[in-house]
């Protein structure tokens, strides 16, 4: 009888130094949200699903579970994306500096990314009516509003694949694009078109961007510029595609 109740106090002790335990892992491991929009091939949204995956999501579950967040990740249009940044519900995002949405909600770090080009399309087989599809809420950097001067009409998508979808079933004549995207819809689905010009308009990097409302805004921004600096190759990007080859 004495070791039967002997034996139960143990379990008790066991499970209370377990609960214990899980407890204190539960207060050193933080919870943020990590925001992306679809960007293929580094951010690749599921079919039927409101799911992502890609490299560039890899990359920065790793750095963050490194530096001991737990990390949830969205996936959603950019408009929302800029949204939920401004009230705190992303913590953090990945995007280039002078996004007029994200640049007064958001604190940029140092190190780089990834670079990213930006492509102005012609479709030849159309009349030059000016037509252009790009991403809603996305300005490019100035090129949106100059082309707009221009007179340039602007047809909005929610997502990049949305964007150069429209423009390859000769919706519009234009199309403003980041070239990975396009590149890899034109890989991984073929083109309608065979008369495209592109031109080249600005290569820029992108950041890790932290929102200004985030509970964990100083130590995500001291953190990650702290893990970052020292980098040997020229994007946080390269760096981790070097170290899991």
């Amino acid at each position: 009888m004495k070791r039967k109740v002997l034996l139960g106090y143990c379990l008790i002790l066991i499970s209370w130094a377990y609960c214990a335990s899980s407890e204190e892992n539960l207060k050193t491991e933080k919870s943020i949200t990590l925001g992306v929009v679809e960007f293929p091939p580094l951010v690749i949204k599921e079919p039927d699903s409101s799911r992502c995956h890609g490299v560039a999501i890899d990359a920065t579950v790793a750095i963050l579970t490194k530096m001991n967040y737990h990390v949830l990740v969205e996936c959603m249009p950019p408009a929302r994306l800029f949204e939920r940044v401004k009230t705190g519900k992303v913590d953090v995002t990945i995007n280039v500096r002078g996004t007029s949405a994200l640049d007064q909600n958001a604190t940029f770090i140092d190190a780089p990314f990834v670079y990213l080009s930006i492509v102005l399309l012609h479709n030849g087989q159309l009349a030059d009516d000016k037509s252009i599809s790009a991403i809603r809420g996305y300005d490019y950097l100035g090129i949106r509003q100059a082309l707009q001067q221009e007179g340039f009409e602007f047809f909005d998508m929610p997502t990049s694949s949305d964007a150069i979808h429209l423009f390859d079933v000769g919706r519009t004549s234009y199309l403003i694009s980041y070239k990975q995207p396009y590149q890899f819809y034109t890989e991984s689905l073929g083109s309608r078109l065979v008369e495209v010009s592109i031109s080249d308009k600005l290569t820029v990097p992108s950041y890790f961007a932290v929102s200004n409302h985030s509970r964990y805004k100083d130590e995500l921004v001291d953190s990650l510029n702290l893990v970052t600096t020292h980098i040997s190759d020229s994007t946080i990007l390269e760096s981790y595609r070097s170290a899991n080859k």
